[in-house]
């Protein structure tokens, strides 16, 4: 007893002694001029030295990292990383305080001291580092990490930490399954989180036991479709049906440029994508990466990476699709970004990378339908878009009613069997008896668009496909297209009309200053991306 009350009284003495030091420097740092701000702020002489000292932690740990990797696949007669292997090199140079996890394609190694880990792919190479939270009240976004009520508000938005809270918010949008308070399941009420704000807190791998909490937990029950299949999280997330795509959501959704690694649906019927309808939301900064599988001829959904289905005016900001969707069946729409939009769809700064296959009618690498208004800016595909229904292009498959499609690019291979067009920018635009108004400025396209060759084909364009119907005005500037790619620019209309370049009248150069020029000229409209050449050689955005 005498010896623990000893110790209490020695750490006491430290700290005080601590204190005193700390205060005397600070008093010393006041006397010579520097403010309180200077020293304990944000970018105060403290905060520098702790982040120069996590820089340093974290350059260590990186080389660690390094060391391990070569001297694991060195003792590996194929040479190639394993994970035994590579955990024993990480325990000899770290104590045993560092641990590998295999995700599949990858290594996550974790430092047990630091919390930080970081993803390594099979050949030994080292992305960037990630901080590993414990979250107090996993499956429940109202509370943060610490266990705090959230409002819901911009202020106080609520928060996905993990893989359980990604989940349960599913789940309430979609009125089914259970969520978790205070640690215990609960029936879900449904809301559609109308004004409401909703946060991704950091990256989150299905595939990886560090983005749950509690990765064998069973107390969500049936996910996968297989309720005899032990219903562990993980297992319910990868196999079966997999994850649910979110409902109806009506709220603000902000990735905070994180990413959604390992997301996969493989569902017969139903909107899939990560969320599956939204109305008047917005969703931005959100990468998403993954597969999505249909395969039921009968199904009448849309599917789309980020959003499969749009309603009212929505917005789409910085959002990045890698999701590999495989659409057989479905008949509607499938896009990279968007599925099929019913309101008026806003979509800026958004890509696709993923490879598109559907039998849809309408196939996008940003949007596979537009319905009504849809305006898309700072966009590109790079992804292969090929469908066996009808009307492919690289930014959108089918603009119905109009829109604008303003500084954009394609470079994925566009495919298309059925009869209503292929393009590098649009696959179609109008419909017979509707007034459209389709304004397409300062895109080029260098992707391949088949051209097939059934009696009833409408057309393939290096830009559009296929212009429906009379009531179709078509605003076509500053566009230019690979002709190698595509014998026109325009399926059923005469390129001349419209003044589209040829890309080989130009130099890459020369390009790259025509696209900017359009940009300075316009800079007061609209935010537009600037260009600047890409290793390849063809312009990319800034």
């Amino acid at each position: 007893m005498k010896e623990k009350n000893l110790k209490k009284i020695l750490k006491q003495k430290n700290g005080i002694t601590l204190i005193a030091l700390v205060t005397t420097i600070i008093v010393l740092l006041i006397l010579a001029g520097i403010t309180i701000g200077a020293i304990t702020g944000s970018n105060g002489i403290i905060g520098q030295a702790q982040s120069a000292k996590e820089e340093t932690e974290i350059s260590q740990e990186k080389e660690i990292i390094d060391i391990s990797t070569v001297e694991a696949m060195g003792k590996n007669n194929r040479g190639n990383l394993e994970e035994e292997e590579f955990q024993t090199a990480l325990s000899n140079h770290t104590n045993g305080k560092a641990s590998v996890l295999d995700t599949g394609e990858e290594f996550e190694v974790l430092f047990e001291e630091s919390n930080r880990y970081y993803i390594v792919d099979k050949n030994g190479n080292i992305g960037e580092m990630n901080e590993y939270i414990e979250d107090d009240s996993p499956g429940d976004i109202t509370k943060d990490e610490n266990g705090k009520e959230l409002a819901g508000t911009a202020d106080e938005p609520y928060q996905i930490w993990c893989i359980e809270d990604l989940v349960a918010f599913s789940n309430i949008t979609r009125g089914e399954g259970i969520v978790l308070k205070n640690g215990n399941p609960e029936k879900a009420n449904i809301e559609s989180f109308s004004g409401k704000y909703v946060v991704l807190k950091r990256t989150l791998n299905f595939n990886s036991k560090l983005s749950y909490q509690n990765s064998e937990r069973t107390d969500f029950g049936d996910i996968n479709g297989n309720d005899e299949d032990g219903n562990t999280l993980i297992n319910e997330i990868l196999t079966g049906t997999g994850f649910n795509p979110i409902g109806v959501f009506r709220g603000t959704f902000d990735g905070e440029n994180h990413e959604i690694i390992n997301l996969y649906e493989n569902r017969t019927s139903g909107n899939l994508g990560l969320f599956g309808e939204v109305r008047n939301s917005t969703i931005k900064n959100l990468t998403v990466q993954g597969k999505i599988e249909v395969s039921d001829e009968n199904n009448t959904g849309v599917n789309g990476g980020i959003v499969a289905l749009s309603r009212d005016i929505s917005t789409f900001i910085n959002c990045s699709n890698k999701v590999e969707i495989n659409s057989q069946g479905v008949r509607y729409a499938t896009g990279g970004i968007v599925g099929r939009s019913w309101g008026n769809a806003i979509i800026t700064n958004c890509s696709n990378f993923g490879r598109i296959s559907s039998t849809s009618e309408a196939t996008g690498g940003i949007i596979g339908r537009a319905e009504n208004d849809v305006n898309i800016k700072n966009c590109f595909n790079v992804g292969e878009i090929g469908s066996t229904g009808s009307m492919a292009g690289g930014i959108a498959g089918d603009i119905i009613r109009g829109g604008k499609i303003i500084n954009v690019y394609n470079s994925g291979e566009i495919s298309e069997n059925g009869p209503y067009g292929r393009g590098g920018i649009a696959g179609r635009i109008g419909l017979g008896g509707n007034q459209t108004i389709i304004n397409i400025s300062n895109a080029y396209n260098i992707g391949n668009v088949i051209e097939n060759n059934i009696a009833w084909n409408y057309g393939a364009g290096g830009i559009i496909g296929y212009i429906m119907g009379e009531d179709v005005t078509l605003n076509l500037s500053k566009s230019y297209y690979l002709s190698g790619t595509c014998s026109v620019a325009l399926g059923n209309d005469d390129d001349s009309k419209y003044g589209v370049t040829k890309l080989e009248t130009l130099s890459n150069e020369e390009l790259k200053n025509n696209l900017n020029s359009y940009v300075e000229e316009n800079e007061n409209q609209t935010e537009l991306k600037k260009w600047k050449l890409s290793e390849e050689g063809y312009p990319i955005f800034e």
